[in-house]
This record gives structure tokens, C-alpha cells and sequence, in this order.
């Protein structure tokens, strides 16, 4: 599946250093096309997937939707975890601290912060074994 996402924000400068931080945690690359009201990131429209952040096309105020989120795959929990800590790092709040859940499956190690703008983020890592990475 090929696909991009878009979220709004409301100062461009401020969520290109929160996305910089996050994405380079991802090694996920500043794609082509960047201009004065967009960025993104992620690999070639061709071969993959992109994420961008704009300024609303409507004029109006961009805000995050409520049960709205975007969540980015990794190889491990450590990963997680460096996400999380750069997007507080870089303006974000949290939303979930890293770790497991009850509700979910016992090896599905998770983490969720929202953007400077509000826009709800997750990274997980499926496969944790706790004995194998006990955490920072």
C-alpha cells in the first residue's frame, strides 16, 4: 500500500524541529517538496509512505481530532522509547508514557504523545520481551 498523511499545524517552524526530532529517532528522511506552508517526511511517493504537516488549506486554525492518530512502526523498544523522550524534547506532551498496556497483548510495547499542535502520535514495537529489554 502506498500512502501519505497529512496533519495541520499552526506555526510551521515549531513542528518542523518536533517532526525533525521524531522522524530522525525513525531514520525516516525529509522527502522532496517542501515550501513555505509544507514538510514532510518518509520515503519516495513511488516506493512507499509520507507524512506532512501543513498549514490548513481553509485558513482556518489547524487542531487535533479527537480519536484521530497516527501511529509509526518500529524494530524495538529502545526505539520507543528515544521517540518519545525527543518529541517531549522538542515541544510534545505526553500522552502515554512507553510501555505495555492491559488492554492490549502482553508483547505490544507502545507509546503516544501529542504534537505541538495537539495532533495525537503513537510508535509501538510488537514482539517485546520484557527479559530481553528490561527498559531504560
Amino acid at each position: 500500500m502506498r500512502l501519505y498523511a497529512t496533519y495541520g499545524t499552526n506555526d510551521l517552524s515549531r513542528a518542523i524541529k518536533f517532526y525533525n526530532a521524531i522522524f530522525s529517532v525513525l531514520e525516516l528522511p525529509r522527502l522532496p517538496g517542501w515550501t513555505k506552508d509544507r514538510a514532510g517526511w518518509g520515503t519516495e511517493p513511488d516506493d512507499g509512505t509520507g507524512f506532512w504537516i501543513c498549514t490548513p488549506f481553509d485558513g482556518n486554525p489547524a487542531n487535533g481530532g479527537n480519536g484521530t492518530m497516527i501511529a509509526f512502526p518500529t524494530q524495538s523498544a529502545a526505539t520507543v522509547r528515544k521517540f518519545y523522550a525527543a518529541g517531549l524534547a522538542h515541544g510534545g506532551t505526553d500522552a502515554g508514557a512507553p510501555g505495555t498496556r492491559d488492554y492490549y497483548a502482553p508483547d505490544f510495547y507502545v507509546t503516544y504523545l501529542r504534537d505541538p499542535d495537539g495532533n495525537k502520535l503513537s510508535c509501538f514495537h510488537y514482539h517485546y520481551d520484557p527479559a530481553r529489554d528490561p527498559g531504560d
